[in-house]
C-alpha cells in the first residue's frame, strides 16, 4: 500500500473499524506482561488504536508509520513519541525497545519477514503481532458474507450457503463489468501472509486474545463501504462502488449481512530466534 493510499483513508479509519474490545486488549497486556516488557515500539501505529490504550496502561510507547496523515490522528489523541519510517529499516539502534508490536500490520507487507527481523533488531526480548485467524478466501466475504461460508465450515444450511453465493456472484460480475479484477483486490487477499508467517515461523508464545461474534446490519456495512475507509474500495471506479452500493441496498430481506466469527491471537517471537 502506498502512503498517499494511507493518507486518504486517514480520515475515515477509526470510524470503520470496530474499536479493540477489552478482551483483545486485556490479551495484549497480558502476554506483553509475561515476557516483562516496558518500553515498546509499534510498527504501523497508525491512528493510535493500538498504543494508546497501551500508552494509558503505563506502557512506554514509540510509533513509526509510513503516513503523516495517520499519525497526526495518533498525535491529536495524545500520543508524542511518533516518527515517519518505514518499517523495513527504522532509525533506532540495536535493542533500543524491550519489544516490538505490530497489530494487523502483515497482510499490508510485501516482506513480513523482513520487517520483523527488522523489529527484532530493535527489541531486546522479543516481537509481538495482533493477527486475526482467517477462514475462506473470498474477496468479497468481509462485507457480503461469513468467512467461513466460503470454506464450507461452520453449522450453515444449503439454502443461506446458496444464497450467499449468489449474492458474491451478483457482485463478481459488476467487477467484471468495470474490469477490476482479483489481481486488483490482490493486497486485500495477502491477509494469508498472517496465517502464513505462523505456519513457517511458528512463534514462541501464541494465545488467542478474544474470539467473538460481529452483527453487524447491512447499513453499517454500506456505510463503511461509501467512505471507502478500505484501500481495496479506494481503488475501484467511483462508478462501480455506486452500483455495488445500490444492489446492496436493493438486496431481498433474505440477503441481509450475515454473522461474521473473529478470532484475534496475539503472537510473540524471541528476538535472537528470528536474528539466527
Amino acid at each position: 500500500m502506498a502512503t498517499a493510499e494511507f493518507d486518504q483513508i486517514a480520515d475515515a479509519y477509526d470510524e470503520t473499524r470496530r474499536a479493540l474490545d477489552k478482551q483483545t486488549l486485556d490479551g495484549i497486556n497480558e502476554m506483553l506482561a509475561r515476557h516483562k516488557c516496558h518500553s515498546i515500539l509499534e510498527i504501523g501505529v497508525g491512528t493510535g488504536r493500538v498504543s494508546l490504550p497501551l500508552s494509558r496502561n503505563g506502557y512506554e510507547m514509540t510509533g513509526v508509520d509510513i503516513s503523516r496523515r495517520m499519525m497526526e490522528k495518533a498525535k491529536l489523541k495524545g500520543l508524542r513519541s511518533l516518527i515517519l519510517a518505514n518499517g523495513i529499516e527504522v532509525p533506532f539502534k540495536n535493542g533500543s525497545f524491550e519489544a516490538t508490536i505490530m497489530a494487523h500490520v502483515f497482510h499490508l507487507l510485501e516482506d513480513p519477514l523482513s520487517v520483523m527481523r527488522e523489529a527484532a533488531r530493535v527489541s531486546r526480548v522479543g516481537v509481538f503481532a495482533l493477527v486475526r485467524k482467517r477462514e475462506g478466501n473470498r474477496p468479497w466475504s468481509s462485507f457480503f458474507g461469513r468467512d467461513d461460508f466460503a470454506a464450507g465450515e461452520g453449522n450453515v444450511d444449503e439454502t443461506t450457503k446458496n444464497i450467499v453465493e449468489e449474492r458474491r456472484e451478483r457482485f463478481r460480475k459488476i467487477a467484471e463489468k468495470y474490469g477490476w479484477s482479483r489481481d486488483s483486490a490482490r493486497h486485500y487477499r495477502n491477509w494469508k501472509k498472517e496465517s502464513e508467517i505462523l505456519e513457517t515461523h511458528p512463534p514462541d508464545d501464541l494465545k488467542v486474545a478474544s474470539d467473538v461474534v460481529i452483527n453487524d446490519s447491512l447499513e453499517e456495512r454500506i456505510s463503511r463501504f461509501e467512505k471507502a475507509a478500505h484501500v481495496f474500495v479506494l481503488r475501484m471506479p467511483e462508478e462501480m462502488r455506486k452500483e455495488i452500493v445500490s444492489e446492496m441496498r436493493a438486496s431481498p430481506p433474505q440477503w441481509q449481512a450475515q454473522p461474521r466469527h473473529e478470532i484475534y491471537e496475539i503472537a510473540m517471537w524471541k528476538s535472537d530466534g528470528l536474528l539466527r
